[in-house]
């Protein structure tokens, strides 16, 4: 029985998923037409998947970039994309107050491989600049990282001055954007050659796939392309298609995050149990004039100081109501860690305090909750955890579900 190229519903709304792992040919003459691109179609499913192709093009176009990857997690697209890029004896230098694995990956694991990367401090922006043209050395350096803005003080650079330092044929700037994401910045059109996510964050918005990217000029991302093809670093179906589908409520939600998170960030300065905010819509912040140049919003995601011991700052944590505990932010879902106990508790007090990660650190992502019931549930906590030291809250010990902590979230959120 003759086999037939069976064509899907084209011409759906929502484009459909391909979970296909291989594909196949009528004959031989069909494959070589192929080859020389005269047929478009998939080959294998390491390779090509139509549903990757759907949301690799659409982030292409909301970061203004030629073309586009996606890949299973944001840690992914930056490995890949480092490794398709550097060679032995390179060195790297990359901001140094930034997501801890992307240190792990830079000090431990590309050493490995002969290619010496440098951490500069960017909490400093003259002090950052200064240490920038010292360890620059456009003999040697082939990428230049930054995280902007950063984790968990969204930290900035100044893009234009690193642009100017560099040799542009021998250095290439990428830039993770993923605590900004396409709507708020866009760092290829300020002199970056290559923009990363992590999708699993705002892209994705929802919380239930992970996923990452990179995005920039064609010639550029198919050199990662064909390094994606051998290390297998490729995402499902189904998760490009959730990203695909997520992409579309971007702007609305960024819009959302944008209000509350600087009404938030405003009524958390001025509380007296709060002694400073990390926010960079807010001018108490220290790069708050970078921020007026580079971004056009700020987020939902804030990091904030409490006044008091790391006792307290556990109570208060512990005593929140409506965000769930947890490292993920971009979502529907609040969000709250105390970063010395969440996501840096393998880190010694040392390497901690080098990346300003206090004891008193906590950052929180606002998911689309009315900022009303987030303030009204912080001032709650701080409340009880200076009321009762040395206690666990009952209401926050309590083993029955929270408003918000249960999964069910009908009717918490504002948008």
């Amino acid at each position: 029985m003759p086999r037939i190229l069976k064509t899907p519903y084209m011409n759906a709304v929502v484009p459909p998923i391909s979970v296909s792992s291989a594909y196949y040919f009528r004959d031989t003459e069909e494959f070589r037409r192929y080859k020389e691109g005269e047929l478009s179609g998939g080959r294998y499913g390491r390779y090509d998947n139509p549903t990757w192709l759907e949301a690799e093009a659409q982030l292409a176009i909301m970061e203004g970039a030629e073309a586009a990857l996606i890949f299973p997690s944001g840690m992914s697209a930056v490995s890949n994309t480092v490794c398709a890029l550097a060679q032995q004896g390179d060195s790297i230098l990359y901001t140094g107050c930034a997501y801890r694995n992307l240190r792990t990956f830079f000090n431990e694991h590309m050493s490995r491989f002969g290619v010496k990367a440098h951490a500069i401090d960017q909490a400093n922006v003259d002090q950052f600049n200064t240490d920038f043209s010292r360890l620059y050395d456009p003999e040697t350096c082939s990428l230049v990282f930054i995280e902007m803005p950063s984790n968990p003080h969204m930290y900035l650079v100044d893009l234009d001055y690193i642009r100017s330092v560099i040799d542009p044929e021998r250095t290439r700037i990428i830039v993770d954007s993923t605590f900004a994401s396409p709507e708020n910045f866009q760092p290829l059109r300020h002199g970056a050659d290559l923009v990363l996510h992590s999708c699993t964050k705002y892209l994705g918005g929802h919380g239930d796939f992970l996923a990452g990217c990179v995005c920039g000029d064609a010639e550029t991302i198919e050199k990662i392309q064909l390094y994606r093809n051998v290390s297998g670093a490729v995402s499902d179906g189904m998760s490009a298609f959730l990203l695909s589908r997520s992409l579309s409520s971007l702007p609305l939600r960024m819009a959302h995050f944008n209000k509350s998170g600087l009404a938030i960030a405003t009524a958390l300065e001025a509380n007296p149990m709060v002694s400073r905010v990390y926010y960079t819509g807010l001018e108490s912040h220290p790069h708050a004039a970078l921020a007026r140049r580079y971004l056009t919003g700020h987020g939902g995601v804030l990091s904030f100081e409490l006044d008091c011991g790391k006792d307290e700052v556990t109570r208060f944590v512990d005593a929140l109501e409506v965000p769930f505990m947890g490292t993920n932010f971009g979502s529907h879902h609040a969000m709250v860690e105390q970063c010395a106990e969440f996501t840096y508790y393998k880190l010694s007090g040392e390497e901690r305090a080098d990346i300003g990660i206090t004891d008193t650190l906590v950052r929180m992502t606002i998911g689309l909750h009315d900022p009303a019931l987030i303030l009204d549930d912080i001032d709650r906590a701080l409340k009880i955890a200076r009321s009762m030291p040395g206690v666990v809250p009952m209401k926050a010990a309590a083993t029955a579900p929270r408003i918000a902590r249960t999964g069910s979230q009908v009717g918490q959120f504002s948008i």
